[in-house]
């Protein structure tokens, strides 16, 4: 994979990264406690992102680069970067705090 085909996977990851932070958790009830990477729904947002990444990577890596086998270098960073990449678009910091009194 070239430099724009990444730029393009992290595009995406971030992407998808926004629509659940406006679609999921803005939309959502508020929390008692604030939104943080801490918070247990985004961890378990960002271990699904992962775990999808992980399959998305192994299919990236046999169909379209043509490896033999897995190659779980290829398969873990690249699930580990777009998973980063992907907490940036969904910027808990960002979200709105207020509870209603």
């Amino acid at each position: 994979m070239g430099f724009l085909n990444y730029l393009l996977l992290g595009a995406l990851a971030y992407a998808a990264g926004w629509a659940v932070r406006i679609y999921v958790l803005e939309k959502g009830p508020r929390p008692e406690q604030g939104y943080s990477l801490q918070h247990p729904k985004v961890v378990q947002i960002l271990g699904l992102f992962l775990g999808l990444m992980l399959v998305v990577s192994a299919l990236l890596g046999r169909f379209v680069l043509d490896h033999q086998g897995f190659d779980w270098a290829f398969i873990i960073v690249n699930s580990v970067v777009a998973t980063f990449v992907f907490s940036f678009g969904l910027s808990p910091d960002h979200i709105r705090h207020d509870l209603p009194d």
